[in-house]
């Protein structure tokens, strides 16, 4: 594989590292946009981004876990690095079939197949991609993701098209506020001071 050749190198390397490292290490995978709001409890997990298909985004296993040799050998044998996500939520998809019946989720129910976890759309991705931008709205009543671990933000299709801007009373800003409050005094304090530097531009 040539790097400079490949249309999708940085989501591929991105792949293939956290497969890498929850391999020698175990643990938990996030990607940055990702809100945790309470622990997840379970060892052995993928989560489902709608019924019978795997995100790569959030997985959590043992150090040498089987499932996880296994993604990675897929990774190299079946490599194609011009199909976005061939190498990520795709594989996970297809190595999750090749153990698992996977059925439709109803209700809010997980999944478990040999002792992994397949846990429910509700758990990570309750406002589904179609619909990414409505973290961004204001909502008269703000969902209380009772039946949800975090919340993925869909960075990728937002692409910097929206930000969470400190009073604007949308959902992410509320999400920040509780359960990023590091994050969102950063936010304020980084709106601040580009308001003064404009000032003291303008003077």
């Amino acid at each position: 594989v040539d790097p400079e050749e490949e249309k999708n190198w940085v989501h591929v390397s991105s792949d293939a590292s956290r497969l890498a490292l929850i391999w020698k290490y175990g643990g938990i995978y996030m990607d940055t946009d990702v809100i945790s709001i309470r622990p997840i409890p379970e060892g052995s997990f993928l989560a489902a981004q709608k019924s019978r298909f795997s995100s790569n985004g959030i997985f959590g296993f043992p150090a040498h876990h089987k499932f996880i040799w296994d993604c990675m050998e897929n990774f190299v044998l079946k490599y194609n690095g011009n199909i976005w996500g061939n190498q990520g939520p795709f594989l996970m998809t297809r190595m999750l079939k090749a153990i698992c019946n996977l059925t439709d989720f109803e209700g809010v129910e997980d999944h478990s197949c040999q002792n992994i976890s397949f846990l429910n759309p509700q758990r990570f991705y309750p406002i589904p991609y179609p619909a990414w931008s409505r973290y961004y709205d204001v909502w008269d009543k703000v969902p209380d993701f009772n039946h949800s671990y975090a919340l993925h933000l869909w960075n990728f299709m937002n692409r910097n098209r929206k930000a969470v801007v400190a009073g604007s009373n949308s959902l992410a800003e509320k999400l920040y506020k509780t359960y990023c409050p590091s994050t969102y005094e950063d936010l304020i304090q980084n709106a601040e001071l580009r308001v003064f530097t404009s000032y003291e531009d303008s003077v």
